[in-house]
């Protein structure tokens, strides 16, 4: 009973959280801030099919294609453009080199995991490391299924039966 409902509340805050994060990203013309956001609603709508697979149908599929084609195009278009002008203005000096390397590199990390072999990201890899910027790895968003894990069924029961026992006892002792 209170496993059910912890998990409907778990997939209504993992929509919500979906549907904030395709928001912001739909919102920010920041390339590597519409990515990550795209990665989380993307992991959140799986994270929400995995809590309830009954509820997961063609909705949740074209959802996460539809993703996975907004991805595409900022891979594609600005993701490139955005490393370009960072490496940029780490070149001319403008403002420390680390300021602009840093966002460059977590753009250049999404770049190679998406787009292994796009001579693009080979090139403005490139020209990041003669800039002296370390690229960092790839971070995924972390899946609730390995972050949760389900207890089994009667168990809540079982703590609550438990738990009004230690109170009764304690009444009783207190009375006594």
């Amino acid at each position: 009973m209170f496993r059910r409902w912890a998990e409907s509340r778990m997939y209504r805050r993992t929509i919500q959280i979906a549907v904030s994060e395709l928001r912001r990203a739909a919102r920010t013309a920041n390339a590597l801030e519409k990515l990550q956001a795209l990665q989380m609603a993307e992991q959140k709508l799986k994270d929400a099919a995995w809590l309830r697979p009954e509820a997961a149908g063609a909705k949740f599929e074209a959802g996460l294609q539809e993703i996975q084609r907004s991805r595409a195009r900022v891979l594609s278009k600005e993701a490139p453009a955005a490393v370009e002008r960072l490496l940029e203005a780490a070149g001319k000096g403008i403002v420390e080199p680390r300021v602009m390397l840093e966002p460059a590199g977590e753009l250049l990390a999404l770049l190679f995991h998406y787009l292994p072999d796009d001579p693009r990201a080979q090139a403005l890899s490139a020209r990041f490391r003669e800039l002296g910027g370390k690229q960092p790895p790839y971070q995924p968003v972390t899946p609730l299924s390995e972050m949760y894990h389900r207890p089994e069924a009667g168990v809540g029961c079982g703590g609550l039966i438990g738990a009004a026992m230690l109170i009764t006892l304690l009444i009783w002792r207190a009375a006594h």
